[in-house]
């Protein structure tokens, strides 16, 4: 797994490449409060190249929720894969995050261009 982040104004956009697997989950948690610490309290996360995630990655997306909306933020999901829209269904997780599938609907859905 990668990831590739790219801050502008109060948004951090956080595009994971690769399986997301609980042994990148610090490396991911750590990426995260990093962006909440310097100012970037919208986080969108990229997850198109996601082809699996496992429950202790999921569980870091929504403890990203979490600490997002603590800092007066959100979290939002950008084209999530299909096998990454199902599980998040399946555990009824995907209701709580809005799911886009263009960067600037994201942004836009931050209340930012």
């Amino acid at each position: 797994m990668d990831f590739d982040i790219r801050q502008t104004g109060n948004i951090c956009i956080l595009k994971v490449k690769g399986r997301f697997r609980s042994d990148r989950v610090p490396e991911f948690d750590a990426a995260v409060i990093s962006a909440i610490e310097t100012g970037h309290i919208y986080l969108i996360l990229d997850l198109e190249d996601v082809p699996m995630l496992d429950s202790s990655a999921i569980g870091a997306v929504v403890n990203t929720l979490r600490l997002t909306k603590q800092a007066g933020g959100d979290s939002k999901l950008l084209n999530p894969s299909p096998y990454i829209s199902k599980s998040f269904k399946m555990v009824g997780i995907l209701s709580l995050f809005g799911v886009y599938t263009s960067e600037a609907e994201a942004s836009a859905a931050c209340g930012t261009n």
